[in-house]
């Protein structure tokens, strides 16, 4: 008896826990008190666990309601469907709500629909909401705190049209969007941005505001629309505080963004950026805090236009006083970054470093060596705030300077201790003689869509049609007559005529590379080349060593960008090879192309050299030179006048031994 019992109150207990769970409740992030605009009507929902409330919809308590798939975010939340039951008119309502942020919800719905029409299912009564129909948008009344890095964040200058008042583009410098957050602050910097309305005299629409705007969050739609609410403020009425922006990322502008703003609290009025009550234009622009004045110089030397190996598609103009770079990361946007000289100390420059359009302001320090050829090899150290250092100028800048260009600063990584230069190449480059002079034929190794190949300019099959030819032979060559160029062939006419001259008059190079510079790091011989015809990289980086008086290995790096781990001999792509070239001298008796070989273990030595054995005699030389001249000069006449006097024994052989 006691065991039927407890199985009755077993049953019992589980029948209810099935009648508990089957309750339907609105899941905790839909919870809250919202204000939204629907048909023009303005509306305060409350939603709790059981029901929904409002001027329109009464009381309705929630029947059912599923996830919709795929919605779930990392927090945790997820949209949904439901069905409500309006207690006032007996009928149902399908709601299709979507948890955009912490402080935004949208929703499509059904009219109310009546038991004795429909049965009250969730998949039939849902089936009634129009796949195109309109949605519409609640706004959290109390606003959860949320950061504006997903909305803005820098500072803009923008025009503006309106679709009242008259019309017309306010174009006007003071209209300013400043969205600057200290990184980690808990002050309200993080949660605002301010946006600057300045009037325009010539158009009648144009506004004078200065509107505090409170981020509300950013979302996507399927469209790859992205929205952003935000809440004015300094606006008592909800149907003017909550706004309402839309924007897309594939905008085809130098590199500017549109954007359109709603006036009311709605986003059905934004259909694209050039669709909505207030049309923006913005661009990136430094704020007037962000302009520092140079106190120090950059060497002079340095002035032009140059390539980076540092960044991808980056040009850098250097002038006295400013670095300033622009980087490429899409069709239409670049980034600006300028590099204010501050201080310097022997081959180390402290620079202030701001972006346009960015907030922060750090100091790096750019170590340089001495420019040789039309290369600039430097390094720069990890980037300190500003806002690090307190105190007068003349302390932050000697705190600066010890802190941010000690040595230890210059390896991001902490754990490795290989100083690494990057390089600046003049663009266009200055040709330089090459380190590498002579006639040589060559074999290819690597990957074969990697190699040269012969090209024939022109329609005809082979420009050398006319010429019997007895054999081919590959051809590199840097010769005196053009000493700043290396010159590819592959198929090169080797056969001589009956002077011992060649016949293959009409030879065209496949390539011409122009060496732009080269030098010696780490016991490794570094050569830059420029090849405007080059479809991958104008700019290369090869490795170079000599392993005989005759062999030269090179080897050509997959981009501008020279890597340690390169050596002259491999071919293998995970040492940062592309193509590998094995030189063999091949100089000819009418050829008149001297082998010259140059490590470049000191490229800042003038270009104007006297070669003689193999020794090297730079300018600085010339008294040893003429010194060694003039012994030589001493000795011949002297051996000469010895063999005279021997021969003739004259009076004057006497005199010149007596002397």
């Amino acid at each position: 008896m006691k065991f039927g019992n407890h199985v009755l109150l077993v049953v019992i207990l589980a029948s209810l826990c099935r009648s508990a769970d089957a309750v339907c409740r609105f899941p905790d992030h839909f919870l809250g008190d919202y204000y939204s605009i629907d048909h023009g009507i303005e509306l305060r929902t409350l939603i709790n666990e059981k029901s929904m409330t409002n001027e329109a919809l009464h009381t309705t308590n929630c029947e059912q309601y599923e996830v919709i798939n795929g919605t779930e975010d990392a927090q945790g939340r997820y949209d949904i469907k439901l069905i409500v039951h309006n207690e006032d008119a007996d009928c149902y309502h399908c709601f299709q709500m979507h948890h955009r942020t912490v402080n935004v919800v949208q929703y499509l719905q059904t009219s109310c629909i009546s038991r004795r029409t429909i049965v009250a299912d969730l998949k039939s009564l849902c089936a009634q909401i129009h796949p195109h129909a309109d949605i519409y948008t609640m706004f959290r009344i109390a606003v959860k705190t949320v950061n504006c890095r997903g909305t803005f964040e820098g500072t803009y200058q923008f025009t503006y049209e309106t679709d009242f008042g008259g019309g017309g583009i306010c174009d006007n410098p003071n209209s300013i969007i400043s969205a600057c957050q200290e990184p980690g602050s808990v002050y309200v910097d993080n949660q605002v941005f301010r946006m600057r309305f300045a009037k325009c005299v010539e158009v009648p629409s144009s506004l004078d505001r200065d509107i505090r705007f409170q981020c509300m969050g950013s979302w996507n739609d399927d469209r790859g629309n992205i929205y952003s609410a935000m809440a004015d403020i300094g606006r008592d009425q909800y149907r003017e505080r909550f706004r309402c922006m839309l924007t897309r990322r594939d905008q085809e502008l130098d590199n500017s963004l549109r954007f359109a703003l709603s006036r009311w609290a709605s986003c059905s009025s934004l259909k694209t950026p050039y669709e909505g009550p207030i049309r923006l234009l913005l661009k990136p622009v430094l704020s007037g805090l962000q302009f520092v004045a140079p106190t120090c110089l950059l060497p002079m030397n340095f002035t032009g236009s140059w390539y980076t190996s540092g960044e991808y598609d980056t040009n850098v103009t250097i002038n006295r006083t400013h670095l300033y770079f622009k980087t490429g990361y899409s069709m239409y946007a670049y980034r600006e970054t300028i590099f204010t000289c501050i201080m310097h100390r022997d081959q180390r420059y402290l620079v202030q470093v701001v972006t346009v359009g960015r907030c922060e302001m750090d100091y790096m320090c750019f170590h340089f060596l001495p420019r040789h050829q039309s290369i600039i090899r430097w390094r720069l150290s990890k980037p300190i705030s500003t806002n690090v250092f307190r105190g007068s100028i003349e302390e932050n800048l000697e705190r600066a300077f010890r802190q941010v260009c000690t040595w230890s600063s210059f390896r991001y990584e902490g754990q490795k201790t290989d100083w690494i230069y990057r390089y600046f190449l003049l663009n266009p480059p200055t040709p330089f003689p090459c380190p590498i002079q002579g006639r040589y034929s060559f074999t290819q190794h690597g990957l074969p869509e990697e190699w040269y190949y012969t090209r024939v300019r022109g329609i005809t099959e082979r420009p050398r049609h006319n010429i019997d030819c007895k054999q081919y032979t590959s051809e590199l060559k840097s010769c005196p007559n053009n000493p700043t160029k290396i010159f590819i062939d592959v198929e090169y006419c080797a056969t001589l005529d009956h002077t011992g001259k060649p016949i293959g008059e009409y030879e065209i190079a496949d390539r011409e590379m122009i060496c732009v510079g080269y030098w010696q790091e780490d016991m490794k011989s570094y050569l830059i080349t420029y090849d405007d015809e080059d479809p991958m990289s104008s700019f290369r980086c090869w490795v170079y060593e000599r392993s005989d008086w005759r062999k030269i290995g090179m080897m050509r790096s997959s981009s501008p960008l020279c890597s340690p781990v390169q050596t002259a001999w491999t071919d293998k792509s995970e040492e940062w090879a592309s193509l590998q070239l094995q030189l063999t001298e091949s100089e000819r008796l009418f050829d008149s192309c001297p082998q010259n070989y140059d490590p470049g273990t000191d490229p800042w030595a003038k270009p104007t050299k006297i070669r003689v054995l193999g020794t090297t005699f730079h300018s600085a030389n010339w008294p040893l030179l003429a010194y060694l001249l003039a012994a030589c000069v001493t000795a011949i006449v002297a051996t000469t006048l010895f063999c005279v006097c021997n021969r003739f024994k004259s009076v004057i052989c006497g005199t010149a031994a007596k002397a």
